[in-house]
């Protein structure tokens, strides 16, 4: 059986961008997967639970280069298109697989913090 999760609209700079839910085990998004030019870009944000912590977002990208790694990895068509690549991941129940394979840089990219 193959479960597609809606797509959701990102605006960045202004530009309005596809933004893909990938799913974690538990049923529910691990990572927002979205292209920034060439770059595929995984976000997501952790609420504070209360006063005394932080908001904390993560966000992952991996380069064009990398993206045949990523296909090989999950067993995807690497002349995919990423975006593509990403939903498909989710589809296959992988999420989670995908989120620590960026955690672990076994699947390279440079990772940006913020907390609040």
């Amino acid at each position: 059986m193959q479960m597609s999760f809606a797509s959701y609209i990102l605006v960045i700079g202004g530009k309005l961008m596809a933004q893909i839910p990938i799913i974690g085990k538990d049923g529910k998004p691990v990572r927002y997967a979205y292209l920034d030019g060439e770059n595929l870009k995984f976000e997501f944000e952790y609420y504070a639970r209360d006063e005394n912590e932080g908001d904390y977002e993560v966000i992952q990208t991996v380069s064009p280069d990398e993206f045949p790694n990523l296909a090989n990895r999950f067993g995807l068509d690497p002349k995919s298109d990423p975006l593509s690549m990403a939903q498909q991941i989710s589809d296959l129940g992988r999420g989670e697989e995908l989120k620590d394979a960026l955690n672990s840089k076994a699947i390279k990219c440079e990772l940006f913090t913020w907390r609040s």
